[in-house]
C-alpha cells in the first residue's frame, strides 16, 4: 500500500510537471519578441515589435489615379479615419494613412480599428490633409519598425531601404495621395537625428526651407534639390536602433518635397553620398 501511494505521489507530480511545461511553452509562444518603449504621442510610430508581420487591410494595390480612387474610396468606406494613401516603388508600403485626433488613437491600431502592435500609418494629428493646396507645410507620417532597421522587415522597417544607394537612387519620388489629389513627391534627404531637431512641427519655427536646409546636412545622400519658403514638405518617421537598442532620442526620416502637378517625375535621383554620413546629428 504504502508503495502505491508513493507510486501515485510521483505520477502526481509528474502530471503537474507536465501541466506546468505546457502553459509555460503557450505562453512564451504568445509573448511578442520585443517590448518596444516609447509611445509619447507627438514621437508616435515609434515602437513595435517583431513578433509577426501585421494585416494590412488592403484590398488592392496602387499604382495608377483610378486605382486610387477606387482603393480610397473603399477604405472610406471602412474606417473615416482614413485621409490619404502612401505609396514607395520598391516596397510593400502601399496603403492607406489615417489621421486621429490625437497621436496615440493609431499607435497599437490597424487601419480597421483592431489591436495590433505594428499599428498603421497615420498623419500627426496637427496636420491638415486635403486638396494639395491644403497640405500644412510640413506633413508628418508615422510608422512603426520592427526595431531590427530591417529593410525587409514590417511597415516602416522597409524605410531603410533607403540606406542602400541603389535603392535610394532608383526612388526618386514618393507619393501620397488624397481623393482631391494625385500627388508626387521628390525625395530631398534620408537621415538619422536625435529629437533635438524639430522636423515633426507642421509649421516649423523659420520656415520650411530651414528644416529642410538642417535636414539635408545630415542627410546620407546629396540629392542636389532644392527646397524654397513655399514648398510643401512630407515626412516619413519612424524609430531606428542605430544608436543602441534600448535608444528611444533617436528616428529614421526620410523627407520629400510636392512636386508642382504638371512637373516631369525624375526617374532617378542624382545623389552623391554624404562626407559626414549623419554620424548623429
Amino acid at each position: 500500500m504504502k508503495k502505491a501511494m508513493i507510486a501515485f505521489a510521483g505520477l502526481a507530480v509528474i502530471a503537474l510537471l507536465g501541466g506546468i511545461g505546457y502553459i509555460l511553452f503557450f505562453m512564451e509562444e504568445e509573448t511578442p519578441d520585443t517590448v518596444l518603449v516609447n509611445a509619447s504621442s507627438e514621437q508616435a510610430g515609434q515602437d513595435g515589435t517583431s513578433s509577426s508581420q501585421p494585416r494590412l487591410n488592403t484590398r488592392k494595390n496602387v499604382e495608377t489615379e483610378a486605382d486610387l480612387l477606387d482603393a480610397l474610396d473603399y477604405e472610406i468606406k471602412q474606417n473615416q479615419d482614413t485621409v490619404g494613401w502612401l505609396r514607395i516603388p520598391g516596397t510593400d508600403i502601399n496603403n492607406s494613412v489615417l489621421q486621429a485626433h490625437d497621436n496615440t488613437a493609431y499607435l497599437r491600431r490597424n487601419e480597421r480599428r483592431e489591436q495590433d502592435p505594428y499599428g498603421c500609418y497615420f498623419v500627426d494629428y496637427e496636420c491638415s490633409v486635403g486638396a494639395r493646396e491644403e497640405f500644412s507645410q510640413n506633413t508628418i507620417i508615422y510608422g512603426h519598425s520592427d526595431l531590427k532597421d530591417n529593410p525587409d522587415g514590417p511597415r516602416f522597417s522597409q524605410l531603410f531601404r533607403f540606406t542602400d544607394p541603389e535603392f535610394a537612387k532608383n526612388t526618386p519620388v514618393i507619393q501620397f495621395s488624397t481623393l482631391d489629389n494625385f500627388m508626387n513627391w521628390q525625395v530631398f534627404a534620408v537621415f538619422y537625428t536625435d529629437l533635438e531637431f524639430n522636423f515633426i512641427n507642421p509649421n516649423p519655427p523659420g520656415g520650411v526651407d530651414q528644416m529642410a536646409a538642417t535636414a539635408m546636412s545630415k542627410s546620407l545622400y546629396d540629392y542636389g534639390v532644392t527646397v524654397g519658403s513655399d514648398d510643401h514638405v512630407l515626412v516619413l518617421s519612424t524609430c531606428t536602433i542605430k544608436y543602441g537598442a534600448n535608444d528611444t532620442n533617436h528616428r529614421f526620416v526620410i523627407m520629400a518635397k510636392l512636386l508642382p502637378e504638371d512637373a516631369a517625375v525624375p526617374e532617378q535621383a542624382q545623389i552623391e553620398e554624404s562626407e559626414s554620413t549623419s554620424s548623429e546629428s
